[in-house]
């Protein structure tokens, strides 16, 4: 053993080995710790590179961040854009004769619009000059009409163009402009009849497409203030039953899609195929929106926006002048009927009698005592029986307004035009004969032989017929009988107008798609109500919105 450890102690003097033979070099350790430190410094590298990195990505993301959030400040601004044009065009339409009839549908006004500081708007129903604008301009279009074709794309905005994001109709087209909410059939109107008539809102509300009973009946049961259900229907009993209990609203709803609470109300019936993708046979989309309005209305003024002469007030000092005011625009003989007919009334007869104008006026009678006229269309055919007399007896007064002779029919023009039975500056909720679909036209009339006709003899309207409802009667597709039932509900214009606006950029990225409802009846215009639909995509390709500028640029 002692040998051993001399030899080592040998061997470790000769190598030299510190420590007494230690067996591990110093510099196999110093070697280990510069390794260490290596390690250390790719780790803190690592880190700082990650570190590095990942500032780099959030840094990304918020500049993404930012870009978006602008490009959305600039969508918003551009869809102010567009409604600010549409309160204009709408207020101007209401002192414009005939003008709204550009606005339904103009591309040049409502087709892909560049927002320019220099690019003017142009004017309803004149030319304008095209704006291609770059890529990067932010633009919008106002849609009217979808066909359902188009309506059932879920499009994107990355300007996708493929073949199946077009009509498949090529007779079908999109139309660029304002829908008129007298077009539709207001559900105040329609609780009216259903007051005055039962029955009537009832047959009203089964025109629209996908109505069923139980939903009429609800609908009216929601609108009526009585407590007691239809057949179908139901009241506040039932609402308070749900497993979220609600109470029943006794009034007109507050916006179209208050409708959704109440029972027999279907999302897929309310929205139809425009919201649900679905095809339909029905004239184009089955939206209750497309048929049913809350918003209907329009001032009660003549076409050069000057108030309407008003039958029924009794603010005249005297029948003398009240005859004398209508004698202004009208022929002494209507003027002398419609004095009598305030004064005695009107009755049907079909005796002979005498002119207006052969009567001897009494001009003692009290203002305030004078029959109301409840339709203009009471005037039309009718006769005034006068009071006999101690000497004389009674005579028989027919109107002038036969409606027979050119005359007469520009007479009763004139006095719709310029003279009214309702004492309110805005009458709401009459339907426009001149636009109307079939089923609110048949909803109105009750016979939908008599709404197909409308349909098919408005198309070949002059300007002069169309200002007038009278082309019902001159046309004969209406009797007088059914003349005067509905003429208190109709109109040939209105001035609440919906839209759907979409502003959206050709490079795509973020887009909006809201619809608007835009109320001129009053002074000023103002939106009455918005619905945004952004979430549910592109109505249309943005190759459909641009298709216009094809070979332009």
């Amino acid at each position: 053993m002692m040998k051993h450890i001399l030899r080592a102690r040998r061997i470790s003097a000769t190598h030299g080995w510190p420590n007494g033979g230690n067996i591990q070099p110093v510099t196999h350790q110093r070697t280990a710790r510069r390794g260490v430190v290596l390690i250390v410094v790719l780790v803190l590298v690592a880190m700082l590179a990650l570190a590095g990195f990942g500032f780099l990505a959030d840094m990304t993301t918020e500049y993404e961040a930012a870009r978006i959030n602008g490009d959305l400040l600039q969508a918003n601004q551009t869809m102010a854009s567009a409604e600010t044009l549409l309160l204009e065009l709408t207020r101007q339409q209401t002192t414009l004769p005939n003008s709204f009839e550009a606005l339904t549908n103009d591309p040049n006004l409502f087709q892909s619009r560049v927002v320019s500081a220099v690019n003017p708007f142009g004017e309803p129903g004149g030319e304008s000059s095209i704006d291609v604008g770059s890529d990067e301009d932010w633009r919008f279009s106002v849609l009217h009409h979808i066909p359902n074709s188009v309506a059932a794309v879920t499009a994107t905005a990355d300007g996708d163009t493929r073949d199946d994001l077009f009509f498949d109709d090529p007779q079908q087209s999109l139309t660029f402009g304002l829908q008129d909410e007298s077009a539709k059939l207001h559900l105040g109107r329609v609780l009216e009849w259903e007051t005055t008539n039962p029955g009537d809102g009832i047959r009203a509300l089964m025109q629209v497409p996908g109505m069923t009973d139980e939903a009429a009946d609800s609908i009216l049961d929601w609108m009526d203030s009585d407590d007691q259900p239809r057949q179908f229907g139901a009241e506040d009993d039932y609402y308070q039953r749900l497993d979220q209990p609600y109470h029943v609203r006794n009034a007109t709803p507050e916006s179209m899609q208050e409708l959704l609470f109440v029972k027999g109300v279907q999302r897929e019936t309310f929205y139809g195929a425009l919201e649900t993708s679905e095809q339909t046979d029905v004239q184009g989309s089955t939206a209750w929106s497309t048929y049913l309005t809350l918003h209907s209305a329009e001032r009660n003024a003549d076409l050069d926006g000057q108030p309407r002469f008003m039958l029924n007030d009794s603010v005249h000092t005297s029948l003398d002048d009240f005859e004398l005011e209508l004698a202004r625009f009208l022929s002494p003989e209507v003027a002398r009927f419609i004095r009598l007919a305030r004064t005695y009334g009107t009755i049907e007869s079909t005796e002979s009698g005498v002119s207006p104008l052969d009567v001897d006026m009494v001009t003692d009678i009290e203002v305030a005592n004078l029959y109301p006229i409840l339709s203009l269309a009471d005037l039309v055919g009718s006769s005034v029986q006068l009071p006999s007399s101690p000497s004389a007896k009674g005579q028989l007064v027919k109107s002038p307004l036969t409606l027979v002779e050119p005359d007469s029919v520009q007479q009763f023009r004139l006095l719709e035009e310029r003279t009214t039975t309702a004492l309110s500056d805005v009458v709401t909720g009459r339907i426009n004969i001149n636009s109307a679909s079939e089923p609110v036209l048949g909803a109105l009339t009750g016979d939908p032989a008599v709404a197909s006709r409308i349909v098919q003899q408005r198309t070949t309207l002059d300007t002069a017929e169309r200002s007038s409802t009278v082309w019902l009667l001159t046309r004969q597709i209406t009797d007088l009988p059914m003349f005067r039932t509905i003429h208190a509900h109709i109109t040939t214009r209105g001035d609440v107008h919906t839209a759907e606006i979409v502003a959206y950029r050709r490079i795509g990225g973020p887009f909006l798609r809201r619809k608007v409802t835009i109320n001129a009846a009053n002074d000023p215009a103002r939106r009455v109500d918005w619905v945004d639909l952004t979430e549910r995509g592109l109505p249309v390709s943005l190759g459909e919105l641009e298709q216009r500028f094809e070979g332009m640029e």
